[in-house]
């Protein structure tokens, strides 16, 4: 038997040994994000041979594009998992919210798991209070992980939105006194970045982590409509933002969909972006695509011989490789009316394990690189 000295030294040996675990495992984490950031780089500055991602021709029409991509395109419904599928001990259970617009959370339907994933548009126009508020009802949350990116609302997120000229003349009266009143909101709460106030998430923008060894990348830009935050023109100026997303990412995180999935207005209109199809169909090719900002519903269709709820906006599509998932809470009548959706990625137990029990230390750390 261990006298209680011999108990004590016992007890600290497995506790150093448990910390040099810990500290591999982080500078492995750090070695392969490493090894992503210098792919990314070098996409930015090399050409990507047969896999170059050009503008489409007719990139500023989405419905005419889609019209002539679609029959080389697939896309395939794909029936959501059930929320009450139980969480195993050797996959990493991802739960996908967007386009939540400053309703509160109604935490009773969002299923337990191991990341939460917001796919943007938390807030109604970014305001501090909103920022503040979202991040008090995540507290609540018991997913180890939260990732969240901007959407189009963030106005307050999107620096250059908040910096540019309140005197262009395409600002109409109510946007300019929005502008104004969220530059004032701003000054008043002596914060550089409402981004400060996201302290039970990891904000993504541009950038890539790797949690429990799967890599994900957030990134909130979308086509430019109105005049509203991460806008950019269709074409290069989106293409270039896509081209900073590393090859082979496990989980894409954007705000607007691709073309072709989960964008589908009810007018008819197709809202995606064909440079973000085209990056993530050719060179990209994540496992799981999660995106927002459309909110339309489902329609009904026949697919060999069978009646499939096919998504509009909110739901999930494949291609036969990536699933496409629109996470939309919010249905187009600003109404809490969707669930979240939820899917599954294979981990070793152990893996699984470390990340769970360590969760705070890694998400601590994480934030810490961050402010650097």
């Amino acid at each position: 038997m261990f006298s209680k000295t011999s108990g004590i030294g016992f007890g600290t040996t497995l506790a150093l040994a448990r910390e040099k675990e810990i500290l591999e495992a982080e500078r492995q984490r750090k070695r392969r994000l490493s090894s992503i950031v210098q792919q990314q780089r070098k996409m930015s500055n090399t050409s990507q041979g047969a896999n170059s991602i050009s503008p489409h021709q007719y990139t500023s029409d989405p419905t005419l594009a889609w019209e002539m991509l679609k029959e080389k395109r697939p896309v395939k419904p794909v029936r959501q998992m059930k929320l009450d599928t139980p969480v195993r001990h050797d996959h990493v259970r991802f739960v996908c919210i967007g386009c939540t617009h400053g309703c509160k959370l109604d935490m009773e339907k969002i299923p337990p798991g191991d990341v939460l994933i917001i796919a943007g548009d938390f807030t109604t126009c970014g305001l501090p209070k909103e920022v503040y508020s979202f991040n008090k009802q995540l507290g609540h949350l018991k997913h180890p992980f939260k990732i969240a990116i901007s959407g189009n609302h963030e106005c307050t997120f999107d620096e250059s939105f908040l910096k540019s000229s309140n005197r262009e003349r395409d600002l109409e009266a109510k946007e300019l006194a929005l502008k104004q009143a969220l530059q004032a909101a701003m000054a008043s709460t002596k914060m550089s970045t409402p981004k400060e106030l996201l302290t039970n998430a990891i904000y993504l923008e541009d950038q890539v982590i790797e949690l429990f060894g799967v890599t994900i990348y957030g990134t909130p830009w979308q086509p430019k409509v109105d005049n509203w935050a991460f806008n950019l023109p269709r074409g290069q100026p989106l293409l270039d933002k896509w081209n900073n997303i590393p090859s082979g990412v496990d989980v894409l995180i954007t705000h607007t969909p691709p073309l072709g999935h989960g964008d589908l207005m009810a007018n008819g209109q197709r809202m995606g972006c064909v440079e973000l199809l085209n990056s993530v169909t050719k060179r990209v090719k994540p496992k799981y695509h999660v995106f927002a900002h459309i909110h339309e519903g489902k329609t009904l269709i026949l697919l060999a011989s069978k009646l499939w709820k096919l998504p509009l906006g909110y739901g999930c599509t494949s291609d036969g490789y990536t699933k496409f998932i629109n996470c939309c809470i919010c249905n187009e009548d600003l109404e809490y009316k969707n669930d979240p959706v939820i899917f599954d990625i294979p981990v070793h137990p152990t893996t699984k394990q470390y990340y769970s029990q360590n969760h705070k230390k890694i998400t601590k750390r994480i934030h810490k690189e961050e402010k650097k």
